[in-house]
């Protein structure tokens, strides 16, 4: 810690004495369906650095590290041998893996914008990043005494078997991976919670090849990770109408739409499972070269009570995803397409933005391999912290 305080002492020595330090986090990252209940959050993401070093005019320069830390859990969707999607939902396990991220580089404003305490316009990001993750049984099977969980089932995992569907899970089931992520963010959306206006967008190119120490013969990880992906992000947001109550600042209700875009290509011979960006409904699209995910939303929110932040809101969903080509981490060399979608409704409770409960009702008209169509219904809560 000392030294970080001397490197930083000694960066602001340097730069212009606008310069100031900062530092950013949220407890919100992943949780676990099998522990409390998805309420309560298992990891954590910070971000520091050095602002405003004004290199470029009205311009932000950022010099920053990011990390995340914590837990997450999965479901085998892809036959470890073959890579073969796993279409039976009850052929499926889930487990369990530790992770930590560390990513450090810049970010330069190319174009300001004239609102004054808004982000510029037009940012460009370059970012180097390591990954380390470590698998486990999942907690479910622990605290049944199955300690080994679904790693110790033959009839997916064998002694001495290379593991294709999953690559990260070879050998010990441990990974330590490296990155580059080259970004360009266009920023003109104001996301408050009760009246959303604007777009943005953004462009990622992450690049992670076996080239780049992500060989096991460097760390002695028995995984291999080798992929590149370009992921394109955009947003729309609009309100409609938006009315306070009488004789108070907080909201009566409130109507606004958002429009979401996701886009991700992908190809490599050893791609990891959190590198697999764009989901359905929160549901794992089976991975090809090129998923796309569309979804429309119309959200009615209010009133606030007891105090600001406290408020209901009710939304419906329309979702449409299509993912094509070869399927990634497997032996097929087949070509596909495949075309999902949902509708749906959801009803959220926020208690002062920190805590949220909801239940939502959906119609999966096209639910992707190993998932099943028709109704399905989700329900939880869960806390976030930000500071």
């Amino acid at each position: 810690m000392r030294k970080i305080a001397i490197t930083i002492l000694i960066a602001l020595s340097v730069f212009p004495v606008s310069a100031e330090v900062f530092y950013s986090s949220i407890i919100n990252a992943t949780y676990l369906s099998d522990f409390a209940m998805s309420a309560f959050p298992v990891s954590f993401w910070g971000e520091f650095g050095i602002d405003d070093l004004g290199l470029m005019e009205d311009l932000n320069t950022k010099v920053l590290v990011r990390v995340e830390a914590g837990m997450a859990q999965r479901t085998l969707r892809q036959w470890p041998d073959t890579g073969a999607v796993i279409t039976d939902p009850d052929e499926q396990r889930q487990y369990s893996a530790v992770f930590s991220e560390g990513l450090v580089g810049f970010e330069q404003g190319l174009i300001d914008n004239p609102i004054a305490g808004k982000r510029d316009f037009l940012t460009l990001s370059f970012l180097v990043g390591v990954r380390w993750e470590q698998a486990f049984a999942s907690l479910k099977d622990i605290q049944s005494g199955n300690y080994g969980g679904v790693f110790s089932d033959g009839n997916y995992f064998q002694a001495g078997e290379e593991v294709v569907g999953i690559p990260e899970l070879n050998g010990n089931k441990y990974s330590l991976s490296n990155s580059i992520t080259i970004g360009i963010d266009f920023n003109n959306l104001d996301d408050h919670y009760l009246i959303p206006e604007g777009y943005n967008f953004s462009f990622d190119l992450i690049m992670g090849p076996w080239w780049l120490l992500n060989s096991p013969t460097i760390f002695n990880t028995s995984s291999t990770i080798d992929y590149w992906k370009i992921l394109y992000t955009a947003e729309y947001s609009h309100t409609f109408f938006q009315q306070n109550q009488i004789d108070s600042d907080m909201n009566l209700y409130s109507l606004y739409m958002n429009f979401d875009l996701g886009c991700q290509i992908m190809f490599g011979e050893a791609i990891p499972q959190h590198e697999m960006s764009v989901d359905f409904r929160d549901e794992v699209i089976p991975p090809r070269p090129f998923i796309t995910d569309i979804t429309a939303s119309l959200t009615l929110v209010g009133p606030e009570f007891i105090s600001v932040g406290t408020f209901p809101s009710i939304t419906v969903i329309v979702e449409n995803a299509l993912a094509a080509g070869r399927l990634l981490n497997s032996n097929s060399s087949e070509i596909d397409i495949g075309f999902y979608g949902t509708i749906g409704a959801r009803f959220d409770l926020y208690i002062m933005r920190m805590f949220r409960a909801f239940v939502g009702v959906y119609y999966d008209y096209l639910a992707p391999e190993g998932y099943k169509n028709g109704f399905d219904y989700e329900i939880g809560a869960y806390f976030t912290a930000a500071f």
